[in-house]
């Protein structure tokens, strides 16, 4: 269908009009009246709009020959369409794997390790060997073979720190009396130093005590230090590494010697019955042999001479080894306030939800 635009409709209608008017006014030649209409309409109208193209980019390039005249050049450039960005994937999330821990249910924890003690003595004179001014006795300690150097080394430096220490006291000792020597011909005691190293182990776990004493007349001086290393991985185990309640495992051990001190006291007490031999009366003349009678020897304790587990200042851990499959024993040391040093084995199973998982591993192993 045709459309006309809007100005040329108005002078299409204007013009319809006059000829209207004309028409009524006047005789007119009705076949040419229609005809110039038709003709003056179709000048008017105009084709349905159709879609203009859109437009392109153009660029004028001016050029100028001999002649003076200059030639346009066009260049059309078509208009470029941007390419659509890909829009990235995203990998999926994998899913988090188990852990088989079936290959470690066989490792064997403990480690091996050699531990060699040995005893020495020496002693200090005076130049024409008439004095002896101090001796120093006692034994070493050195762990050798181990397949963990770190722990074998660490373990080492403290034993030699400690024999170096105690071997400095009695330097000491040897200057203080060779000066008292020199300065009156004659010292009035001599001074002695003993050093001792005792260890337990189970196989993981390697514990030592060590102790000094310096003696000089009646005056003892004494030095007391205790260390456990796991051979495994070197570490020096504390107490509040391995638990879980330092101060209720302690209270449980000073307990647990007291009581292992208390029965061992008791056993070596045991009623014991002694054959006497009764002889038959003059009287009687006889070729049997004389008969016996029974004479039993009860030896009692006093209780209250033993240490109750208030009378340790200082308690001591030590895992051992277990003559029985299944139990896990433990060296209690225990120093009583008149500095005497206990020792008992304890098992410790009972105890052991006071123990941490690195705990458990070390003791129970």
């Amino acid at each position: 269908m045709k459309k006309l635009e809007g100005n040329k409709l108005v002078a299409l209608l204007l013009s319809a009009g006059m000829a209207t008017s004309l028409l009524a006014a006047c005789s007119v030649n009705t076949d040419q009246l229609g005809q110039g209409i038709s003709d003056l309409g179709n000048a008017f109208t105009t084709t349905a709009a159709t879609a203009a193209p859109a437009p392109t980019e153009t660029s004028a390039t001016a050029s100028s020959d001999e002649t003076g005249v200059t030639e346009i050049t066009e260049e059309t450039t078509a208009e470029t369409t941007p390419a659509a960005t890909p829009t990235a994937t995203p990998s999926p999330t994998p899913l988090p794997q188990r852990v088989d821990f079936s290959d470690y249910t066989d490792i064997d924890l403990t480690d091996t390790f050699t531990v060699t003690v040995e005893a020495f003595e020496e002693s200090a004179h005076s130049d024409d060997d008439t004095v002896e001014f101090a001796v120093f006795t006692g034994n070493r300690l050195v762990v050798t073979d181990a397949d963990n150097e770190t722990a074998r080394d660490a373990i080492n430096l403290v034993v030699d720190g400690f024999y170096a220490e105690a071997e400095g006291a009695y330097q000491n000792v040897v200057a203080q009396l060779k000066s008292e020597y020199l300065a009156n011909g004659v010292i009035e005691n001599s001074g002695s130093v003993f050093v001792n190293f005792e260890y337990v182990s189970n196989g993981r776990a390697l514990s030592v005590l060590m102790v000094y004493a310096v003696n000089i007349g009646d005056k003892t001086d004494r030095k007391v230090d205790f260390a456990t290393f796991d051979m495994l991985t070197g570490h020096y185990v504390a107490m509040n590494s391995i638990v879980t309640d330092t101060d209720g495992l302690e209270r449980a051990m000073k307990t647990a010697l007291a009581e292992a001190i208390k029965a061992k006291a008791l056993e070596a007490v045991q009623p014991t019955v002694t054959a006497t031999p009764t002889p038959t009366p003059a009287t009687v003349t006889t070729t049997t042999a004389p008969t016996t009678a029974e004479t039993t020897t009860v030896e009692t304790i006093n209780e209250d001479d033993l240490p109750k587990a208030s009378d340790f200042d200082v308690i001591y851990i030590a895992p051992t080894v277990s003559e029985t499959e299944g139990v896990h024993m433990v060296t209690v040391i225990g120093i009583a306030k008149d500095g005497i040093i206990y020792e008992a084995d304890v098992e410790i199973d009972s105890y052991a939800d006071l123990f941490n998982r690195y705990g458990a591993s070390v003791f129970f192993c």
